[in-house]
């Protein structure tokens, strides 16, 4: 003997599969855009991180120059003045051979 459902049943059935999928749907869609918000912030993140690595790769390629080394002697230390000659010691060693009374009277004739 065989038993058939009668259409209630499967409209019944039918009908808790649909909400079922459409719950799951619901569920997952809701997971696609979080996730594609996610996406997008980490998008914005590595754009301004692709700046800064850009800005640092800049700086480091000036830093070591003489034009950075005279700049930054001048305004950030104060050590020369900007149109001042400057001197590049071969042979820093010789400068310790002075006293620091002999090492200051040179370094005033320099300045002068």
């Amino acid at each position: 003997m065989y038993r058939s459902m009668n259409l209630k049943g499967f409209l019944a059935i039918l009908g808790v599969m649909l909400l079922i999928f459409l719950i799951v749907h619901s569920v997952l869609q809701g997971a696609v855009n979080n996730k594609a918000e996610e996406e997008k912030m980490l998008r914005i993140q590595k754009t301004r991180l692709e700046e800064e690595n850009k800005d640092l790769s800049n700086r480091l390629d000036v830093i070591g120059t003489d034009a950075y080394i005279m700049s930054s002697a001048v305004k950030d230390y104060a050590y020369v003045r900007h149109d001042a000659i400057r001197f590049e010691f071969t042979n820093p060693e010789a400068l310790y051979a002075y006293t620091e009374e002999e090492l200051q009277i040179l370094m005033d004739e320099m300045n002068d």
